[in-house]
C-alpha cells in the first residue's frame, strides 16, 4: 500500500439542499459502505478525491446478480423490468485512487430497491483499501423523511409536477444504463442510475412490487431559469432566471461575491450553487424539484 498525498483546487458543491428537517436513520440501521467498484461521479478537487455517490442520489442495497464484493453495499437505486446492463463510467484519474480508468459493465443487473436519499457526498471506499493512511467516510447515511430540493437532470425528472408521487428511475429489460463521470448530456438525460421519475402504475418491475419503489411526493416543480437547450447550467452562458426563479431565490443575484470563489451571487446570476448541475430540456428550461422524501 502507498501513502496518500492529497492536493486541492476547488470547492465541493453538492446538487442537493435540505429545506425541512426530518428523519435520518441511525447509522447502524443502514449499510455503512458503498460498493468499492463504484466510479467517481464527481471529483472533490479540494483534495482531488473521488465522490462515488453524490448528495441527492437515491440509493439502495444491491442484492440480485451483484458483482464481486457488492452484495449488501450501497448502490444507486433503480427499478428494473427484467434485467439491464449497468455501465460504470470510470474517471481517467482512476488509477490514482485504486480504481479502473476504463468502463466496467455489470450484466444482468436487476432492481435495486431504494432505502433513502444520500444527504452528503460519499467518497470511494477504495481509498481506504488502497492507502494505509487515508479514510474519508466518517458519516455515511441517508434521509428517509425530509423535504429536499434538487436540480432536474433527466428527462423523466423534467416531467415531474407538484402533487405527483415520485419513484426511483425505471429501466426496461435489456437496456443499458450509465453511472459515473464524463457522461454526455444525452447520457445524463436518459438511463442514469439513482435518479427520480413520476410514479406510474403501468410500470413493471422485477424482484418487487411497484409501491416498493415510491420514495415520496413532489411539493414544487418550477422552471427557475431558461437558456440553451440540452445544456448543463454551470456552462450555459445564455442562462437567465425566470420570474418564478427570481421569486424563489429573491434578491440572491444582488449579493456580490469575490470572483473565483464560485459562490452564489452576482457571478452566478442569482442561481444557488446546488442547482448549477441542472440540465435543461429540449425547450430550454431548467427545473428545480422540491420533494418530500418519505420511505
Amino acid at each position: 500500500m502507498a501513502t496518500r498525498i492529497p492536493r486541492g483546487y476547488d470547492a465541493v458543491r453538492p446538487p442537493y439542499l435540505e429545506l425541512c428537517e426530518g428523519e435520518r436513520p441511525n447509522v447502524h440501521a443502514v449499510p455503512l459502505e458503498a460498493w468499492t467498484g463504484l466510479p467517481a461521479v464527481r471529483v472533490d478537487e479540494y483534495h482531488h478525491d473521488p465522490i462515488v455517490i453524490d448528495a441527492g442520489t437515491v440509493v439502495g442495497v444491491i442484492t440480485g446478480n451483484a458483482p464481486a464484493n457488492a452484495a449488501g453495499k450501497l448502490f444507486p437505486a433503480v427499478a428494473v423490468s427484467g434485467s439491464i446492463t449497468a455501465v460504470m463510467k470510470h474517471h481517467s484519474d482512476g488509477a490514482s485512487w485504486g480504481l479502473p480508468t476504463s468502463d466496467v459493465s455489470i450484466s444482468s443487473l436487476t432492481s435495486v430497491k431504494p432505502i433513502g436519499v444520500v444527504y452528503q457526498p460519499i467518497y470511494s471506499f477504495m481509498l481506504q483499501e488502497t492507502f494505509t493512511n487515508y479514510k474519508r467516510n466518517d458519516n455515511v447515511g441517508v434521509v428517509t423523511d425530509y423535504v429536499i430540493q434538487i436540480p432536474a437532470i433527466t428527462t423523466d425528472e423534467h416531467a415531474i409536477r407538484a402533487g405527483d408521487m415520485v419513484a426511483v428511475a425505471h429501466a426496461s429489460d435489456g437496456e443499458t444504463w450509465n453511472y459515473g463521470s464524463g457522461l454526455s448530456i444525452a447520457q445524463k438525460q436518459s438511463k442514469l442510475l439513482g435518479r427520480y421519475r413520476k410514479f406510474d402504475t403501468s410500470l413493471n418491475v422485477t424482484n418487487g412490487e411497484q409501491a416498493e419503489f415510491v420514495i415520496g411526493r413532489c411539493l414544487s416543480s418550477i422552471v427557475f431559469a431558461t437558456g440553451a437547450a440540452d445544456s448543463e447550467l454551470r456552462s450555459d452562458s445564455t442562462a437567465a432566471l425566470t420570474a418564478d426563479g427570481q421569486k424563489e431565490f429573491q434578491d440572491l443575484n444582488r449579493v456580490q461575491t469575490v470572483p473565483g470563489l464560485k459562490l452564489s451571487g452576482s457571478g452566478t446570476a442569482g442561481v444557488p450553487a446546488h442547482l448549477l448541475s441542472a440540465v435543461s430540456d429540449g425547450s430550454n428550461n431548467y427545473r428545480a424539484l422540491t420533494i418530500l422524501v418519505r420511505l
